[in-house]
């Protein structure tokens, strides 16, 4: 499957965060995994799609000390990125892909704006109106993608209803991996 960057949010039709969209766009993954952070005060749940090369990554936080949901976040990690008709996939070489984002955002009338984050070994570009984030690492002067991360915008005081759909499946009532 091609993962396709939406012009507003998200990718391949996905713009908000919705597992039943998911599941009706991308089908049911080969693994989730569920994990409660801190004093477990927010869920993580990661789907995996093995044969798509897709992973998905949800949280979901809690008001300190109830059950009430603050916010919650998705995002997409994908191998390979198609803009419009331009590719971007890990491996390639960051300046190349910092290029293709720069013609995508000025053919789609987009402003191109981004943050720069660099460490002795690694870094990112995070394209903020996109909500795309680019990382890398470096090797002597190369610095070589390896991570294409797509976010949905966090969503204040979400409905988490249907997170019980994604959990009652039956065919993956088998594949859970709790941490």
């Amino acid at each position: 499957m091609n993962f396709i960057l939406n012009k507003t949010l998200g990718i391949n039709g996905i713009d908000r965060i919705s597992f039943k969209k998911i599941i009706e766009i991308l089908g049911k993954p080969s693994k989730i995994k569920l994990e409660l952070g801190k004093d477990n005060f927010d869920l993580n749940i990661t789907l995996e799609y093995k044969q798509l090369e897709l992973i998905i990554n949800y949280c979901v936080n809690f008001y300190l000390g109830t059950k009430i949901p603050e916010f919650q976040t998705l995002f997409f990690v994908v191998e390979k990125l198609y803009l419009d008709n331009e590719v971007i996939k890990i491996g390639e070489d960051v300046r190349k892909v910092f290029t293709k984002v720069k013609r995508y955002t000025k053919n789609n009338y987009k402003i191109f704006n981004y943050k720069y984050n660099i460490g002795e070994y690694s870094g990112s570009y995070d394209f903020t109106n996109l909500d795309l984030t680019i990382y890398f690492e470096k090797y002597g002067k190369k610095r070589i993608v390896d991570g294409i991360y797509v976010s949905l915008p966090y969503e204040d005081n979400p409905n988490i209803s249907d997170i019980g759909e994604i959990l009652e499946l039956d065919i993956l009532k088998n594949i859970f991996e709790y941490k």
